[in-house]
């Protein structure tokens, strides 16, 4: 008895620490229908990839409480070597 009930705690720890480590998705823009816009997130001078990019926008959507986000700008600047990018963030 007390070995199962340790063993479901256990599972039920790492389905909570699987479940909260999960990140905000990118979305396309015709599969935002039905999604509820929650804002709009801006981050200048990201260094890197496009792919870095995206992590920092998924953590930054995940910061604000969203389950999704769409990329509605993304420009490099030469000049102060870094990314700018603004993305919509859906519940």
């Amino acid at each position: 008895m007390k070995r199962s009930l340790a063993l479901t705690s256990l599972l039920l720890s790492v389905g909570l620490i699987t479940t909260s480590a999960q990140s905000a998705e990118d979305v396309a823009a015709d599969c935002v229908t039905g999604l509820n816009e929650i804002g709009m997130i801006s981050v200048n001078g990201i260094a890197g990839t496009v792919q870095d990019v995206e992590k920092v926008i998924a953590l930054k959507a995940d910061e604000h409480g969203a389950s999704y986000y769409r990329i509605v700008k993304m420009q490099e600047n030469q000049l102060a070597e870094g990314w700018r990018v603004q993305a919509i963030i859906y519940a």
